[in-house]
């Protein structure tokens, strides 16, 4: 799915596709929010409309994520052995909800990927279903009126660069990408 088809998509289809693409589209940059965003600084789309979608989108997904992981309990997933892998992850997720539960929710939206991650295993783990569906209102509703903001703060910007968008910019964030990279592969061997 490219950059392209959904700032297309936002254009047509307008909140509608930010509330499915949110919903769906958790394991990268929430492009659609941030698109969605873009639209309103130009006036196609109304800013609070698009931090609506993006955060019923979001919050669908986490609680449909941890229902499907509490209704199942975590010995139906241990049957498949990549979960068994993943038995140190579980652990470290259960402890840290113990310890800090509206840290690990609220603040694990805004990680990519384990965004995804989270709600499944918080289900799994049993954790508390009010609790766990206050603090992911409280992280979507952070995340998804960031992003928004953020979008729309500086969406005529963003369109004014596109213009100039130089292979330069490629070559700087993929060094960029590397380096960061070659950090977390550090801090991961020296942890």
């Amino acid at each position: 799915m490219s950059p392209e088809n959904i700032e297309h998509w936002v254009g047509d289809y307008g909140y509608g596709i930010i509330l499915l693409g949110t919903y769906f589209d958790h394991y990268g940059i929430p492009l659609f929010i941030v698109f969605g965003g873009i639209a309103a600084s130009t006036d196609t789309l109304n800013v609070f409309g698009v931090a609506l979608c993006g955060f019923l989108g979001g919050w669908i997904g986490d609680l449909f994520l941890y229902f499907l992981g509490y209704k199942t309990g975590l010995d139906y997933w241990r049957q498949f052995a990549w979960v068994r892998k993943m038995d140190g992850a579980i652990e470290t997720v259960d402890r840290m909800l113990r310890l800090r539960p509206a840290l690990v929710v609220v603040l694990g939206r805004f990680l990519f990927a384990v965004s995804k991650l989270v709600p499944p295993f918080a289900g799994m783990v049993r954790y508390d279903v009010r609790r766990y569906i206050v603090f992911s209102f409280l992280g979507n509703l952070l995340f998804a009126g960031a992003y928004t903001a953020l979008s729309f703060a500086s969406g005529k910007w963003m369109i004014d660069q596109l213009g100039g968008f130089k292979l330069a910019s490629i070559f700087f964030t993929l060094i960029v990408l590397g380096m960061m990279i070659a950090l977390i592969r550090r801090l991961k061997t020296s942890a």
